[in-house]
Formats: structure tokens, sequence, C-alpha cells
């Protein structure tokens, strides 16, 4: 049986990930996830638009009551689309608002949703992020996949336990089979939170203290904390990368750093078809 210290250390465990430059977009890939001939995906970064400051430049999100920018938003979209070979007419974005809730593809309605899955070839699913824990959740056997959104209020609800819970019971995934990638997000370098959100946070796992840096404020590493939470619902193999959103404005939207005026980064991921 794998102890709880073993899980805290491969919880804690940081990845390089390669930047890749794909028709003038600069875009991180998984190394876990990159060979797997039955996924196409990308974590984005702010290279490669033309959106307006402080959007500029790869803005994928259309958080601003702007008609320019909700435009440039969409036309970034159908880039990243082009670019990976995706369908963008298929594309599904759901509303994010740090829940808990995850829902199909084939759902009726994608407002108030912060987790998407799907078993169906072709459809990409993109959610945003500027600082919260980007995550793709793939299963090469069945095939299906997830992708994750979790701000510290998504991680304090395990939503990406959830996820791997709906993974299983609309797609008989075993946990076992999936490949889980957590990508460029803030780290406990840049994130200082209230006792009453770190003590939230370290609730939902064992040893959760462990995953935060008690300093003169606390210092949650969410990125561990959904891995810690993955390793417990079943999933062995991880890649967490060590990218910290808010060390490197220059190359990621940061909520924290930007004080709220920045744009949005993806995570986006498709199941192929395969002839």
């Amino acid at each position: 049986m794998t102890r709880v210290s073993d899980r805290i250390e491969k919880a804690m465990t940081k990845n390089r990930w390669p930047l890749i430059e794909i028709d003038g977009l600069s875009l991180h890939v998984s190394p876990l996830l990159a060979d797997e001939p039955r996924l196409k995906h990308a974590f984005t970064t702010r290279l490669g638009g033309g959106s307006a400051e402080p959007l500029n430049w790869f803005n994928l999100g259309r958080h601003i009551d702007d008609p320019g920018a909700r435009q440039d938003a969409m036309t970034n979209r159908e880039k990243l689309c082009a670019a990976l070979n995706l369908d963008f007419g298929r594309m599904v974005v759901p509303g994010q608002v740090h829940s808990a809730r995850v829902v199909s593809t084939h759902a009726r309605e994608f407002a108030q949703v912060d987790s998407v899955a799907t078993g169906e070839s072709g459809v990409p699913i993109l959610l945003h992020f500027a600082d919260c824990v980007p995550i793709i959740l793939f299963d090469p056997y069945t095939p299906a996949l997830a992708v994750v959104h979790a701000g510290w209020r998504g991680t304090a609800q395990s939503i990406v336990r959830a996820a791997v819970e709906f993974l299983q019971e609309n797609h008989g995934v075993q946990p076992g089979n999936i490949l889980a990638a957590i990508g460029p997000a803030i780290g406990s370098c840049c994130y200082p939170t209230g006792d009453d959100a770190a003590r939230q946070l370290a609730a939902t796992v064992s040893q959760g203290e462990q995953l935060i840096k008690w300093l003169e404020q606390p210092r949650p590493d969410l990125k561990g904390l959904n891995a810690m939470q993955l390793l417990e619902s079943g999933v062995s193999r991880i890649d967490v990368t060590d990218l910290c959103t808010a060390c490197q404005p220059e190359l990621f939207y940061s909520h924290r750093f930007s004080a709220g005026k920045t744009g949005r980064q993806g995570a986006i991921a498709s199941i192929n078809y395969i002839s």
C-alpha cells in the first residue's frame, strides 16, 4: 500500500514542460500526454495573438464587456483550433464560476460549469485560466477526457475528484488508466492566502498541511493539492508543470500579478479520430 508520505512527495513533484511554436502561437504541452495518438492538447500562453492591452496578446476569454475584445477572443480561439487542426465549429467552452460542476459535451447548458468531459472524437473542449489550475484528464483506452478549471474554491470543493467520478460513472473509465496533466498556474511562491482558505484546502486530502507553506501568510500549493486529490482518487500517472503564471507575466496572464486586469490563457483538448 502506498504511504501518505509517498503520495505527498509525488504530489509536490514538478516537471519541466517544453514550449513549442505552431503557426505563430507559443504553447506548452505535457510530455505525459504528448505521445498519445488519440489526443490533441495544448496549454496556451499570452503570445501569438492581436488582443489590445491589457489583454495583449493571445487572450481567449470573453469576460470583458467590450465588443472588440470579445471578437478578438473568438478570432484567437479560431486561430488556436486551426493551429491544432481542430474543428472550431464543434468546440465547447463553458461559463466558469469556480464551482465543482462537471458536465458532458452533450449537456444542454454550459453556464456555471468548471469541467467538461467527453468520449466523443473531434469535439474540442476549451477552458480559461489566469492563475487557476488547468487540468486535462485522459483515458486512452476508453477513450474519454475531461478538462478541469480548479481555482482555490474549486480545489476546496475537490472538483478534480468530481471529474474523475464523472468519467467513471458516465464513460466507464478506470482511474488507474487516467493520464493527468496539471498545467501552468500560480505557485505557492506567489500565492499568499488567508488562514481559512488554507485550512479548507488542506482538509481536502490526507496530511494536506504539508502542501501549504505556513509563513507569515499561508501559501498553498494548488497544483500539488490537485495532484494529491488525483492520487487519492486512484490516478497514479500525473504530470505537473513547474511553471508559475505569476512569476512570468510576460508569458502568462496572471490575475494576482495584474490586480485582475488581464486576459485568459487556455487548456484545450480533443480526442482524435483514428481511421
